[in-house]
């Protein structure tokens, strides 16, 4: 591990997440399967909704499931890899690294696993402005301290830098050095933690990158870079959940980031009639982009939405106080009744059992 972690600009380690997509007829059978195998690898996750958008996709024998259907068998002697059957009833550990070959052998990318990563990677992004993704991403890192514990870090990847009304600007002479270094492809791990170190502001409600500086340069933060930042962040150890705030620009670098991401949230009006023709395009895109996606309806409440991926949050000026020069939001009254909603779907599909754990609902 060790070497690893102090090889990591050299090997460019691919930051990846298997998904696997499940269109099994036994239902039960699929959750099992799919309990089973996210205990032996917390690289692959499963979707049982929206299943044949993956790259991968589980499927009884016989049935058709295209060039990147790998098929399922009871009977063990018909199995063979090299064709795409696997035998069902393997252990979990064995079919995890089928699942790992067939990626490779489906998509001819070689797959590493993310054993050195701990912390969780959400996305948030909206398909208009004026959603209020920022305040949505500042309120579930703090609904994450509140309901699990869990220490967040936000990272603001907005043209226009909207999280100025919630985090004080100190300065970011360091974020223009760090950003440096990460570029350098031999420079060591430990001076990158020490500049990193020397960035993070805030009192961990969350703690946040000093970001007046990081927004000057953010139109030349690619995907590369965005992956070797989030590796240090990550590296330090120090981390539950990396959140990620894209607002609606959709740049190629964001929809890297919404692909790579443990759970990408994206924030839309309540009334289809409010959006454009180019942004349902765009939500077609992103929806495409990000199969581990929670839909967020925003505006005044007409009804409760129920399912896995879709919930609401009202709008409540009373929640946004006012205080010192920065917006507080008070998370005791509608506004963070709903978040800690959103908060729960997230939490769910990043938990160790992936999308499962929320469609089995229990974190109702």
């Amino acid at each position: 591990m060790g070497k690893l972690l102090f090889s990591w600009y050299r090997r460019e380690p691919d930051m990846d997440i298997i998904h696997v997509g499940l269109c099994i007829a036994d239902r039960d059978f699929a959750m099992a399967l799919a309990r089973g195998i996210s205990r032996e690898s917390r690289c692959i996750q499963f979707h049982m909704e929206n299943g044949r958008t993956c790259e991968l996709i589980l499927v009884d024998e016989g049935a058709d499931g295209g060039s990147s259907a790998v098929q399922l068998t009871d009977i063990r002697c018909r199995s063979d890899p090299e064709r795409g059957i696997l035998y069902r009833y393997e252990a979990c550990s064995s079919l995890a690294r089928q699942i790992v070959y067939q990626y490779y052998r489906i998509t001819g990318r070689p797959f590493e696993p993310m054993e050195c990563r701990r912390s969780r990677l959400v996305a948030f992004a909206a398909v208009s402005g004026g959603t209020g993704v920022t305040a949505c991403a500042v309120a579930v890192a703090r609904m994450m301290k509140i309901l699990y514990g869990k220490r967040c870090i936000y990272l603001n990847l907005q043209t226009v830098n909207d999280s100025v009304r919630y985090f004080r600007q100190e300065g970011g002479t360091a974020v223009r050095r760090l950003i440096y270094e990460l570029n350098r492809s031999g420079e060591r791990k430990e001076q990158i933690l020490l500049w990193m170190e020397s960035v993070i502001a805030g009192d961990g409600d969350p703690d946040y990158l000093n970001t007046s500086a990081f927004n000057e340069i953010a139109e030349d933060i690619d995907e590369k870079l965005l992956d070797r930042l989030i590796l240090a962040l990550d590296q330090m150890g120090r981390y539950d959940y990396i959140l990620l705030d894209l607002g609606n620009d959709f740049r190629r670098r964001d929809l890297h980031a919404l692909k790579r991401c443990d759970c990408g949230v994206l924030l839309r009006q309540r009334e289809p009639s409010q959006e454009t023709v180019f942004t349902k395009a765009m939500l077609h895109r992103v929806m495409e982009t990000a199969p581990a996606l929670i839909q967020v309806l925003c505006g005044p409440r007409s009804g409760e939405e129920r399912g896995e991926k879709v919930c609401s949050i009202c709008c409540d000026r009373t929640s946004f106080i006012r205080m010192n020069g920065q917006i507080r939001i008070n998370l005791r009254r509608n506004y963070g009744r709903d978040i800690a909603v959103l908060t729960k779907k997230i939490a769910g599909i990043c938990s160790e059992y992936g999308q499962i754990r929320d469609q089995e609902e229990t974190l109702r």
